[in-house]
Parts: structure tokens; sequence; C-alpha cells
């Protein structure tokens, strides 16, 4: 196979978080919840906060619970997306 053309950046996982900050971020934990919220914090074991958080059903993405601001261990966390921001 030829990689001609195709170059692929890799990005480290906290420098992508500096750029979700502010962002609406969509985190899913590893017992299947799925929380949304602005990221606020986090630091480099990968724990976040997020403000205006609020458990969403991942089917369809309507609020379930509204929870405020919440601390999220990152060793509970599977993975964080980010529409808002494109990486690069």
């Amino acid at each position: 196979m030829s990689s001609a053309g195709h170059a692929v950046q890799i990005i480290q996982p906290l420098k992508a978080f500096q750029k979700f900050l502010g962002k609406n971020v969509v985190i899913r934990l590893k017992n299947n919840k799925a929380i949304r919220g602005v990221l606020v914090a986090y630091d480099n074991c990968m724990n976040v906060v997020l403000d205006d958080a609020e458990e969403i059903d991942p089917k369809t993405s309507q609020a379930i619970v509204k929870y405020g601001r919440v601390y999220i261990r990152g060793n509970q966390i599977l993975f964080i997306a980010c529409t808002d921001v494109v990486l690069g």
C-alpha cells in the first residue's frame, strides 16, 4: 500500500484538550453514560471539570438529568468528543 499524499497528523490528547477548553463536549463513561457540558478544566490524569453538565441519552442526545458543575475522573472516561473544534 502506498501512503503518498495521505499524511496523518497525530495530536497528543492533552494538546487536544487545550483546544476544547470553553467548548461543548460529550464524554462517554465506562458505565455507558454520556455527559454533555462545557470543558472548563483538565489535568495530566485527564480528570475534567464541566460546567452546565447534563447526562444525556446516548441514542437521542436528549437531556436526562442536569447536574451543573461536575468533576469526572480520567480513569472513568472512554472518550471525549467536541464537534466545535477542528484539530490540526
